[in-house]
Order: structure tokens, then C-alpha cells, then sequence
């Protein structure tokens, strides 16, 4: 039987660049971003979501900036009044259920320390390549996790090896999911959303047992040796 094309799920390292109107210059921000994590703004990819207040033209100057940094860029995503910009500047349009699901969710929110499903256990090492998501629950990894592997979880992420790839753990806005390894070394560490790249964890915690968690109230993550 001959194999036939699938669409899968996947994830990958895009982020939603948010541009609000009276933000100092973007591409200020952007040349500091990359001089503090080089190697992350040289693999992600960016959806750029303008506020509604920016016009045609404020988008298409952001393109050309993101195109003259390099910063590889999807679409467009946000207000729909942003749909005729998207089609004037040739990109592609990423619609957003948002506003749909915080309409019928209401003011209800999720609790954080609502019971999860048991973690899910991975032994043996995450190879490159490789990505691992834990939805709605822990994820546990008992081996080495390589450079260029992935892995993600809506809950608490716990590494019983090397760490050397991406870890990103609240992928779903869980504020207060926490990283938890005994070789620290990431390629990309994240938390909610809050992320930083391997040049800006400190480097006497580079290889160590090390504990990470969002200080919501600073939106930085804390890094804290567990000796």
C-alpha cells in the first residue's frame, strides 16, 4: 500500500510578537533581544500582532524591519481590521480564537492546582529533533534531553538528566508551573510564555541542579540553585 500525505499536529519554536502602539522603536527592542539571546532570535520564528490603532503603513515598516534583522516572520494575527493589511503586504492572515474563548469561558478561570492526570514518564534520552508535549499534566523526562529536542508541559517539567535542548513548561498560562533538573543547560528555557535563551542564565548555574519559576509580578523567570 503506497504511504499518502498527513497533516499532523506539531509544535514549533513560533512566538506572537505583540507591538503595541506607543512602544519604543521596534527595532531597538529587537536588537536587544537578540543581543541578549543571539541564538534564540536566530531560530524562532514571529507572528506579529500590531494594536489596532497601527495603520497599513506602521505594519509595512515593521515588515521591512523584521526582514533587514533576519527575524523570519509567518503573518499577521490580531484584530481583524488588520485582515486588508495582511492581503495589501502579501502575508498571511492567523486568526485568533481569543476573544472567542474568553467570551464563553467569562470570567470562569481554570484553577492552578486543579488535580492533573498522572505526569507523563519518559525514559531514555530525548533525542534531537524530538518534541514531547504533557498536556494538561507533568511531564518527566529520566534521561538526557539533547540539543535541538523539545519538550513541553502544562504543568511542572522535572529532568532526571542533562539538560541541553528547549524546555518550556505553563505552555498553556499556567503561572505557576515551575522547571525542575539536575544538569541545567537549556537551549531555551520558558515559563507561561516568559522566556529566556542559554546566554542569559547565570553562569554559575550553567550545569548545576537548578529550580526555575515565573516571578509573575517582574514577568522574569527566577533561576534558584538546589545545591
Amino acid at each position: 500500500m503506497r504511504p499518502v500525505p498527513q497533516i499532523r499536529l506539531n509544535r514549533y519554536s513560533v512566538m506572537t510578537l505583540e507591538w503595541p502602539k506607543d512602544s519604543e522603536s521596534l527595532e531597538n527592542w529587537l536588537r536587544r533581544q537578540r543581543k541578549m539571546a543571539p541564538s534564540l532570535m536566530q531560530e524562532i520564528a514571529i507572528i506579529l500582532k500590531p494594536s489596532v490603532e497601527h495603520r497599513t503603513e506602521d505594519i509595512r515598516q515593521a515588515v521591512d524591519t523584521l526582514g533587514r534583522l533576519d527575524v523570519r516572520l509567518i503573518g499577521l494575527t490580531g484584530d481583524p481590521c488588520h485582515r486588508v493589511a495582511a492581503a495589501t503586504l502579501g502575508l498571511s492572515w492567523l486568526s485568533s480564537n481569543t476573544s472567542s474563548a474568553e467570551s464563553e469561558l467569562g470570567s470562569y478561570q481554570k484553577a492552578e492546582d486543579s488535580v492533573r492526570e498522572m505526569a507523563l514518564v519518559i525514559e531514555g534520552p530525548v533525542r534531537s529533533g524530538v518534541q514531547i508535549y504533557a498536556k494538561d499534566r507533568d511531564l518527566v523526562v529520566i534521561g538526557q534531553v539533547s540539543e535541538g529536542a523539545e519538550i513541553m508541559a502544562d504543568g511542572h517539567v522535572h529532568v532526571y538528566g542533562r539538560l541541553r535542548g528547549r524546555v518550556a513548561a505553563g505552555v498553556g498560562g499556567q503561572t505557576g508551573s515551575e522547571i525542575f533538573c539536575v544538569t541545567f543547560g537549556p537551549e531555551l528555557v520558558s515559563i507561561a510564555g516568559t522566556y529566556c535563551g542559554f546566554d542569559q542564565i547565570p553562569s554559575n548555574l550553567r550545569s548545576a541542579r537548578v529550580r526555575v519559576k515565573l516571578d509573575a509580578n517582574a514577568h522574569v523567570l527566577a533561576f534558584t540553585s538546589m545545591g
